[in-house]
């Protein structure tokens, strides 16, 4: 991205703009709780947070990847968040991010890059099969609540 900006490393800074665009996937979290959670994933060695920038600076989309070894599927990277604003869509920034999150994942000699999608998300269900993704199955996902958290 030269003249639309620019796919680099997100920096702690960048926590107000990775809240606001978490709310648009409807995760919404407060700019403090947000820098506390990406200070945690850039001291992780097993995770890549990147932020697609436009020229101005401004934020317009982010990833998240996770590496994790898993004993029934071996050495991978899974997509874990992936948001674009929506006023920078069909602009090739999702493509962009995820090109970088493939070449992160083959640089640590990941077997695969899985994501996830939520099946309310029809978009994303187009996106990812014309970036060469597979659909692998379908799930439901649980959760349960830790620490109080009533979440």
């Amino acid at each position: 991205m030269t003249e639309q900006g620019g796919i680099r490393p997100a920096v702690e800074d960048d926590a107000g703009e990775v809240a606001r665009l978490a709310a648009v996937l409807g995760y919404p979290v407060a700019e403090e709780e947000m820098r506390s959670r990406v200070r945690g994933v850039l001291h992780s060695d097993a995770d890549l947070l990147l932020v697609a920038a436009d020229p101005g600076k401004r934020v317009m989309g982010w990833l998240q990847a996770h590496a994790a070894y898993r004993v029934h599927t071996g050495w991978g990277v899974e997509i874990v968040g992936l948001v674009v604003d929506p006023e920078a869509r069909r602009q090739g920034i999702g493509r962009r991010l995820v090109a970088e999150a493939r070449r992160w994942a083959e640089a640590r000699s990941a077997e695969a890059l899985v994501v996830r999608s939520n099946l309310r998300r029809s978009e994303s269900h187009l996106f990812y099969p014309a970036l060469g993704f597979s659909l692998n199955k379908q799930q439901a996902v649980y959760r349960l609540g830790l620490r109080g958290s009533g979440r």
